[in-house]
């Protein structure tokens, strides 16, 4: 097989329950290595998608190809995937090893064989003489291991992997985090993540598709999503992203308050249309009182103010708004106090033209 060939290949896959369509028109290339993330709320058909890569569920219509060969009724026990659920799924009459080892039963291996590689799989998750631990001794991120580990072992070409840091704590699941991207470099396989956490999928993904109602809205790099996203509805999901209303009137948005905007404007829109002057939070600038140092500007209050440490998060309403602005600044200096007149900043070319 030619390196240069996707791993997965999707082309006009769609999936129905009765009535009910759950996936439509799903075409993308997943490539070899590529640690890639399905993103979108609850019920926007990821999971789904990920159960039909997996054999789990059948497309109601469409072509799979997994390594260059149809998926049309192969078994999920057949194919060359293997998959970590959300509950993790660990036996609990079990210990490590036999959990680790229990995809194994079924293969021509040896016993020495099958040892080795259980050692091998116990080393890649970092659970080293873990082994005869009972299921019920192990920790929630020793548990997610350990489901990492019995994917692993039988060495698939692709591992899916269905929001498997869901149940740990914040600090755990960012430490799992790094753990899981640098695993996925160390073993080289296509990893297939699902996840309704933004900032999750922007650490881990090499690309990320992001769907909503059974369809990919924007399909891109992480960078490629946050500062270019396709429509509104990507730009309010990844992020947080101020929008404000406006027209189109000689090539510029007229954004009301905000005055005309000449930014950069996502896809063809024509001239008249309603449209949105995108501005993420860390592009607007805060100065006390009055003085923008020739930016365009706009005079406000501040009025919600989030202390994060390294960060602090404004909210700043002005006058011709008809919501407040969010504001990110750096925490090097003393912050500004609710009620505190402010002046907003932003440099030229800081936001995007939106369409509705």
């Amino acid at each position: 097989m030619n390196p240069a060939t996707p791993i997965i290949e999707l082309r006009e896959v769609e999936k129905r329950f009765g009535a009910l369509t759950v996936l439509r028109q799903i075409n993308f290339d997943i490539a070899r290595g590529e640690f890639f993330s399905l993103l979108g709320p609850s019920g926007c058909g990821k999971t789904t998608l990920l159960r039909i890569l997996a054999g789990i569920e059948q497309p109601s219509s469409g072509t799979l190809l997994i390594d260059g060969q149809p998926m049309a009724g192969v078994p999920a026990n057949r194919r060359p995937t293997n998959m970590v659920f959300q509950s993790y799924a660990i036996f609990p009459h079990l210990n490590v090893e036999e959990n680790i080892g229990y995809g194994l039963r079924n293969q021509p291996l040896s016993k020495a064989e099958a040892q080795a590689r259980v050692a091998e799989a116990l080393s890649l998750v970092k659970l080293d003489g873990l082994g005869t631990r009972n299921a019920h001794q192990l920790s929630g991120g020793q548990r997610q291991r350990v489901a990492l580990a019995r994917a692993l072992v039988c060495r698939p070409k692709v591992l899916l992997l269905d929001e498997p840091l869901s149940a740990l704590d914040k600090k755990l699941r960012e430490e799992m985090q790094l753990e899981l991207r640098a695993l996925q470099r160390t073993v080289g396989i296509t990893f297939v993540f699902v996840t309704h956490d933004q900032e999750e999928a922007l650490t881990l993904s090499d690309r990320i598709a992001i769907m909503a109602e059974g369809q990919v809205m924007q399909l891109d790099t992480p960078r490629g999503l946050y500062e270019r996203p396709a429509n509104r509805r990507v730009a309010e999901f990844v992020g947080t992203m101020n929008l404000v209303p406006g027209r189109l009137c000689g090539g510029r948005l007229d954004a009301g308050a905000l005055g005309a905007f000449a930014g950069s404007m996502v896809g063809v829109l024509p001239e008249g249309a309603e449209a949105f002057l995108a501005l993420r939070p860390e592009k607007l600038v805060l100065h006390p009182g009055a003085g923008s140092g020739g930016n365009p500007s706009l005079a406000g209050r501040v009025t919600e103010a989030a202390y994060l440490g390294d960060r602090i998060h404004y909210q700043v309403t002005a006058e011709g708004l008809d919501r407040p602005l969010s504001v990110s600044v750096n925490n090097v200096a003393e912050g500004f106090g609710l009620g505190t007149p402010v002046t907003l900043s932003w440099a030229e070319g800081a936001g995007l033209i939106l369409g509705p």
